[in-house]
């Protein structure tokens, strides 16, 4: 079966404030991850060696976080591959590490923050999960907490090609997954008891299978929406954007389908039940395009031009796109960046775009060891980031109200403030009016739209501003 489906790779001409790339730092080697703990503006950098480097927004290097190259062997895909921080960090110092070992095995770690903001305590180590890796490509790596507050981990199909033993689509199997774990206990993790397979066949830790090779994935600070950049086989790399809540027991397709294609069978093959990619597009071309990294929907200061787009990248032909895409209305736009986003010595191999705490991109140059901030040209670089536009809300946990903070740019705007549950659904709105420049503040006694309490649990709040999503954040109604 051949898809109809159009493979856009070109669009139209940028018809808004032209962003570039503005060098951050060269002091990197083999850099692969960067982000931050939350309202945090330091930069931590992972490196494919073992090291996690930290900066400052400047780029001013602060000095090793933690150095883990004694317990990875890194070669080809291997190495230190993952790093997220919990969504308490400011108060549980905990940060999350994925790694493959020296045996060549995808392991899962816990640590937590030394004495020194800029150090970690390398004793304090958990293995929270070790996954055995049967090839040495395909191990995935990326980690990121989603809205509800779980983290996610991404896992290759465990690699050889054309994933043989077909574990993406066995639930049994770890490989070829997005897990989800509850990692906010004091020891190990638990099994979220909602996650899809948990009472029946299947792991209990699988959130979504189908996947080949996930290297990047996201969730858009503002919606909530899942976007993850699936690297292909032989023919077709593909981008899944979907929203949070229909992200659950998801089915990718691999190795049954390599994007809207047959791949095992060649033909013939049934996709009903299947996510599709809401974009992918064709190895070849000049320069020569094979292999997908991922990235983030930009939602900082530094380009306003780019906020609310998904922006993804080729690590061979080094290639940089934006997509823009809602769940009301899909695909509307892939635009081309490469020539705006290219630094004049070019780069050696994108391994990926971070993000920091504030929403803003990165593209990490893993061949040169370089990492650049993309910035508009207006705003002179974006080094010092603004205060969050969207505080977190306090108390939190709380019972029976709590107070939420939101900062308006200059010149005002239309601002709605709503609550969600983790299904998506409105269940209050908080405020809708125009507001003046500034700090402001919101509250929320826990009731819904009609007045009525509602159930203790985890909620999501979103600021929207002139009508466009702009950030959201997790509170919990302790009842």
């Amino acid at each position: 079966m051949r898809s109809t489906a159009v493979l856009l790779l070109l669009a139209p001409v940028l018809a808004f404030a032209q962003p570039s790339a503005t060098l951050l730092t060269d002091a990197v080697s083999l850099p692969v991850r960067l982000t931050a703990p939350p309202d945090d503006p330091r930069l931590f950098v992972v490196e494919q060696g073992g090291r996690i480097r930290v900066f400052d927004p400047d780029g001013s290097p602060r000095g090793v976080f933690l150095d883990v190259s004694g317990l990875t062997g890194a070669s080809g895909e291997r190495g230190l591959l993952g790093l997220a921080f919990s969504p308490d960090y400011a108060s549980d110092g905990r940060f999350y590490i994925d790694y493959t070992d020296t045996a060549g095995d995808t392991r899962i770690a816990r640590y937590t923050v030394g004495a020194d903001p800029d150090q970690a305590d390398a004793g304090s180590a958990e293995i929270l999960l070790t996954i055995a890796q049967p090839y040495a490509n395909h191990n995935g790596g990326h980690l990121e907490f989603g809205p509800d507050g779980m983290l996610y981990v991404g896992t290759g199909d465990g690699g050889a090609g054309g994933d043989p033993e077909n574990r993406a689509q066995n639930p049994d199997s770890l490989l070829g997954k997005l897990l989800r774990l509850d990692v906010s206990g004091a020891s190990g993790y638990a099994v979220p008891a909602d996650n899809p397979f948990v009472g029946g066949p299947g792991a209990d830790e699988v959130w979504a299978l189908g996947l080949r090779n996930p290297w990047v994935f996201s969730f858009d600070s503002a919606t909530g929406d899942l976007a993850i950049a699936d690297v292909g086989q032989e023919r077709l790399e593909e981008v899944d954007l979907l929203p949070f809540a229909a992200s659950r027991g998801a089915n990718f397709g691999w190795r049954l389908m390599e994007g809207t294609d047959c791949y095992n069978p060649g033909s013939d093959c049934d996709p009903g039940g299947l996510t599709p990619p809401v974009h992918q597009y064709t190895h070849g071309g000049s320069p020569f395009r094979c292999s997908i990294s991922g990235g983030a929907v930009a939602r900082g200061d530094a380009a306003p031009s780019l906020r609310g787009r998904y922006l993804f990248s080729d690590f061979c032909s080094n290639q940089i796109w934006a997509l823009r895409w809602t769940a009301a209305d899909g695909l509307l736009e892939v635009t081309d960046l490469t020539a705006a986003l290219t630094p004049a010595q070019g780069y050696q191999g994108v391994a990926g775009l971070g993000r920091d705490a504030w929403g803003d991109l990165y593209v990490l140059d893993r061949g040169a060891g370089r990492v650049w901030r993309i910035t508009d040209d207006s705003t002179g670089g974006g080094e010092v980031p603004a205060p969050p536009l969207l505080e977190q809300n306090s108390p939190n946990p709380f019972n029976p109200g709590t107070e939420i903070g939101y900062r308006v740019p200059d010149g005002g705007a239309r601002v709605a403030v709503r609550v969600y549950d983790l299904r998506g659904d409105a269940v209050a709105l908080l405020l809708d009016a125009h507001r003046d420049g500034g700090r402001h503040t919101v509250a929320w006694n826990g009731t819904d739209a009609r007045g009525r309490d509602v159930a203790g649990g985890t909620y999501l709040y979103r600021l929207d501003m002139d009508g466009e999503p702009v950030a959201a954040r997790r509170m919990i109604l302790v009842r």
